[in-house]
């Protein structure tokens, strides 16, 4: 006669459960588990953001570091201009064997240095950025720009029209600096730190 108690020594029966259930789902007959009831889904630990490389949200560049960036390439840019100048007066001279530049010439070459600044700019910007993402400045401080869309490389478009937006208007003195300075600074009221040439453009400075 088999004994109405349970043997330790026996495995102890568990709850009936069909044929084809699985942990987690409803049993035939008794509906859905209550909620919460199942095994544990994995989910992230707590004090651990996000795996590197897996979701996380690339740093925006701070305005310090765009600022640093700029200056250098202001000041690349008047050592290539400079040297441009030099090599075209020493090229004419060559040339003409005249080392006299008349009233004429000398107003042409001013004319190029003072409003060809913007041009400079944006040819400068434009072959960096199309080509590896960053100027020369960008890349001594660490920053890159990035199409603010997918994070990803820069098409011609957005590489032309950003460096236009900020190049070209520096063609104009004082009245261009100033209004390249004020759209610049409208990177504060941003939370990516997007500029106006930044936010025409599409595209968003990160770190590198």
């Amino acid at each position: 006669m088999s004994s109405p108690y349970w043997n330790p020594k026996e495995p102890r029966p568990g709850p009936y459960r069909p044929p084809g259930w699985a942990p987690g789902g409803p049993v035939p007959g008794q509906g859905a588990p209550p909620p919460g009831w199942g095994p544990p889904v994995p989910g992230p630990v707590p004090g651990h953001g996000a795996a590197p490389g897996r979701g996380a949200a690339p740093e925006p560049a701070t305005l310090g570091r765009r600022l640093a960036a700029r200056l250098i390439d202001y000041v690349l840019a008047v050592v290539a201009a400079a040297a441009f100048f030099v090599v075209m007066i020493l090229v004419t001279v060559a040339l003409t064997g005249n080392e006299e530049t008349s009233d004429a010439e000398a107003n042409l070459w001013a004319l190029l240095f003072v409003f060809g600044w913007g041009l400079l700019l944006f040819f400068y910007d434009w072959l960096y950025l199309v080509t590896w993402g960053r100027t020369l400045g960008k890349m001594m401080v660490g920053v890159k720009v990035v199409s603010a869309a997918d994070g990803g490389r820069l098409s011609q478009g957005q590489a032309m029209g950003r460096a236009a937006f900020f190049g070209l208007p520096q063609s104009l003195p004082c009245v261009g600096h100033v209004f390249t300075l004020a759209e610049s600074l409208a990177a504060l009221s941003d939370r990516r730190a997007r500029t106006l040439h930044d936010r025409v453009a599409g595209t968003v400075v990160i770190r590198a």
